[in-house]
């Protein structure tokens, strides 16, 4: 039986932590993003460990892997590892080199994102109102590129990680401990291996910092374990619109907090995207009326 209140509950504070994690991923600033992201993975890791344990659930870990690999299905779960892997790092880069802003317009591309990948890896149909949502988008996309005189590869390639993760994500449903547990175990040895010899030392930039990072394990599971509970109390079309949350508030966060600059131009293009987003969300809703009784 589900719990609406628990799930949207929940989905907003999976979504507001994952919008207010710029700010905590610019507090480690003065340690190597690469650092960043291999202690992230260790002690996500540890913390999923100490969960499992409670939890006596580490024989699923072992008997969902048996099942894996027997169905051949273990690949997905390995590449998916190596997707939000990327992503993590892209992100990691990006805040603390004071582009919070651009990967914010990162995860308001995603949704959109998704809907071009199920138009290619799914054959789903486009209707026009999706094909006027991913114009606007485009046209935000090389108006930025127009600006800066680049391509947003790294805005474009966060989006893109997380959106095939995603994907494959479908492939193989997991319950999301388990996924992430497994997940993380792929990409630990080489986590390992890197900390080993790095020249950088965790505890080298004071206490403050040391205890950021072994908290950034808690911090990486706690969302995800939210966003678990939110999936399986509440609709998929509730989630869709409070998933808008989470950009908008890194947004705020690398504005207020981060004081990035955020000039006209740039308010265009988001400007663009928004509009996207809005005409995405209006369909989204009319055919949401359209199949209640």
């Amino acid at each position: 039986m589900t719990n609406n209140r628990l799930g949207v509950t929940s989905g907003l504070l999976a979504y507001v932590l994952w919008g207010m994690l710029g700010v905590f991923w610019e507090l480690l600033h003065a340690v190597p993003a690469l650092d960043i992201l291999s202690y992230r993975i260790i002690w996500s890791l540890v913390t999923l460990g100490i969960v499992l344990l409670v939890q006596n659930n580490w024989g699923t870990i072992w008997q969902t892997l048996k099942q894996l690999i027997q169905t051949g299905k273990l690949i997905w779960i390995i590449l998916s590892s190596l997707f939000i892997t990327v992503n993590w790092l892209i992100y990691v880069v990006m805040v603390t080199h004071h582009q919070a802003t651009e990967a914010s317009l990162g995860y308001y591309i995603m949704p959109l994102m998704n809907v071009a990948v199920a138009v290619i890896f799914l054959h789903e149909r486009l209707s026009r109102a999706k094909v006027l949502a991913l114009i606007l988008v485009a046209v935000g996309v090389l108006m930025l590129t127009v600006q800066t005189g680049r391509l947003p590869a790294t805005t474009l390639l966060m989006a893109a990680t997380f959106c095939l993760y995603s994907l494959i994500k479908k492939q193989v449903p997991l319950p999301a401990t388990i996924s992430l547990t497994l997940e993380t175990l792929f990409v630990a040895p080489f986590a390992g291996i890197y900390l080993l010899t790095s020249p950088h030392v965790m505890t080298q930039n004071g206490p403050m910092i040391t205890g950021l990072i072994i908290v950034s394990g808690a911090v990486t599971v706690l969302p995800l374990a939210l966003f678990a509970v939110a999936t399986k109390n509440t609709s998929f079309m509730t989630l869709g619109f409070i998933q808008y949350l989470s950009p908008t508030i890194q947004l705020l966060m690398a504005i207020l907090v981060l004081h990035e600059p955020f000039h006209l131009q740039k308010l265009v293009v988001f400007a663009f995207i928004w509009a996207g987003i809005a005409v995405f969300v209006w369909e989204s809703i009319v055919i949401y009326r359209h199949q209640q009784p």
